[in-house]
């Protein structure tokens, strides 16, 4: 039964849960919400996207509020012959009501100085009120592994009498499951950025991360169908000590099956309070250029790998059997990530915009530990976005953006709780320039999920998992200039 909650301690809901990569959020800004590409940005968002491009600024304060209202529905279809209704879909909720991003920037002449504050990973919290498949399967496989062995106590009983007692005919489980689990990686970035001419910026800026996971989660009221004749339904500790006290059944096995008894009384309930926390610095280098004036812009960006450990606090002594080892450490580092965007704009009231972004996921250890060599990357993820902006007055701003992922993980990377797919993202929106001082940005988007599957050996035979998952974004942002 400790499997059940081993599965919780390796990850859980720590990865990226919108935009981005493995473990990186890239949605930013309700600009980016209605556009879908902002690596080559010159507005306040930039202290993010492109903090070289932050030069082009007019001098002075610049501030940026915005917040992403986030839904997520993950379905996993699992076919187990143990599993109740199998095959069974298993439903988990994501939501992220305040998703926030906020940037400030003061340029004067040729140098910007900026701040920004916004969750670069996780983001959300996953609630799945009937488990999920690597839980349910271990309370499941109770009933195949009761019936194999008690039947060569059935079968010697019946050498003995004539008469087969049935102590294998279970037939059936029930249990109560719960899982809860909520990630954020939150980052506080700061930047320095210079212009070394009218085409070519530079900027060298920090990001420290702070990383919290929370675990809560129990199980609880396992019961298994025994046959009638020793009581119908019941926890498989009684079972077990029923059929100890059965006459007949050689002393030795009594204690056996007794021993077994008290084991899987602990063992068929757990409860998990746990909190992960960790922090890690980023480094970031950022290049702007723009070879015709205001006609072409590129921005050029590159975050080395955040190397964190997270340490481990276990609440009320709820360790989900020792699966949570108090003050223990876990590897969480954010791979390097490099970042291309190019602007085209003809006209104030026209631009085309492109991005792509490339995650060295494979210089990470997504196992967790150091003692453990799991090859979970094949190829590392890539990520390509194209927005497209018309002004209908020099005040109003409509846009329109896609975005297609492509994931690098094999098989030894997926499970129910945790399962990278490819991705088309759809964005649209408005921004209103209410005047020189004040900027509105309403966004919304639509991510669509190729579906992905694994099959597994599940304890008493072949299991097989299908992933899917759907994802919304509403935003809005307010941009003051100053």
């Amino acid at each position: 039964m400790k499997k059940i909650i081993s599965v919780v301690s390796a990850l859980v809901v720590t990865g990226s849960l919108f935009a981005g990569g493995l473990v990186t959020n890239t949605n930013q800004s309700a600009l980016y919400t209605r556009l879908q590409s902002r690596n080559a940005s010159t507005s306040v968002d930039a202290v993010y996207y492109n903090p070289a491009g932050l030069t082009k600024l007019s001098d002075g304060f610049h501030f940026s509020l915005n917040n992403q209202t986030v839904g997520q529905t993950q379905k996993i279809t699992t076919a187990y012959d143990f599993l109740n209704g199998s095959p069974k879909e298993y439903v988990g909720k994501v939501s992220a009501p305040l998703y926030p991003g906020v940037y400030a920037a003061y340029k004067t002449g040729k140098l910007a100085l900026s701040l920004g504050f916004n969750p670069v990973g996780g983001g959300g919290g996953a609630k799945y009120d009937d488990g999920l498949p690597s839980f349910e399967m271990q309370v499941a496989n109770l009933v195949p592994m009761l019936a194999q062995q008690l039947t060569p106590l059935d079968q010697a009983i019946f050498i003995l009498t004539g008469t087969d007692p049935n102590f294998n005919g279970v037939t059936g489980y029930n249990s109560d499951i719960y899982f809860k689990g909520s990630s954020i990686y939150f980052g506080l970035q700061a930047n320095v950025s210079y212009e070394i001419s009218e085409m070519l910026s530079v900027a060298v800026g920090g990001r420290y991360v702070m990383a919290n996971n929370k675990y809560e989660g129990y199980i609880q009221d396992v019961t298994i169908t025994a046959p009638e004749v020793y009581g119908g339904v019941q926890t498989p500790g009684d079972y077990l000590r029923k059929v100890a006290a059965v006459p007949g059944v050689p002393a030795p096995t009594a204690a056996q099956l007794n021993g077994t008894a008290a084991y899987l009384d602990d063992a068929t309930t757990v409860e998990a309070d746990a909190v992960m926390k960790g922090s890690g610095i980023t480094p970031i280098l950022s290049v702007n250029f723009a070879p015709v004036g205001d006609l072409i812009n590129i921005g050029l960006k590159y975050e080395f790998k955040t190397k964190m450990n997270l340490t481990t606090t276990v609440n009320d002594g709820k360790d989900a059997e020792g699966m949570f080892i108090q003050d223990s450490t876990a590897i969480a580092d954010m791979p390097a990530m490099l970042a291309l965007g190019v602007d085209v704009r003809p006209s104030n009231r026209f631009l085309v915009s492109g991005s792509f972004n490339y995650y060295f996921d494979k210089g990470i250890d997504y196992d967790g530990q150091e003692d453990v060599d799991i090859n979970k990357i094949d190829k590392n993820f890539i990520e390509a976005a194209l927005g497209i902006q018309v002004g209908l007055t020099d005040n109003l701003f409509v846009s329109a953006g896609w975005l297609t992922t492509v994931t690098g993980v094999n098989e030894s990377y997926l499970s129910d709780l945790k399962y990278s797919l490819n991705t088309n993202t759809f964005g649209g929106g408005l921004g209103i320039k209410v005047n020189e001082m004040i900027d509105i940005n309403l966004g919304g988007s639509y991510t669509l999920y190729q579906e992905g599957s694994k099959t597994y050996t599940g304890g008493a035979g072949q299991a097989s998992d299908i992933y899917n998952k759907n994802t919304w974004t509403a935003a809005i942002g307010l941009d003051f200039h100053f």
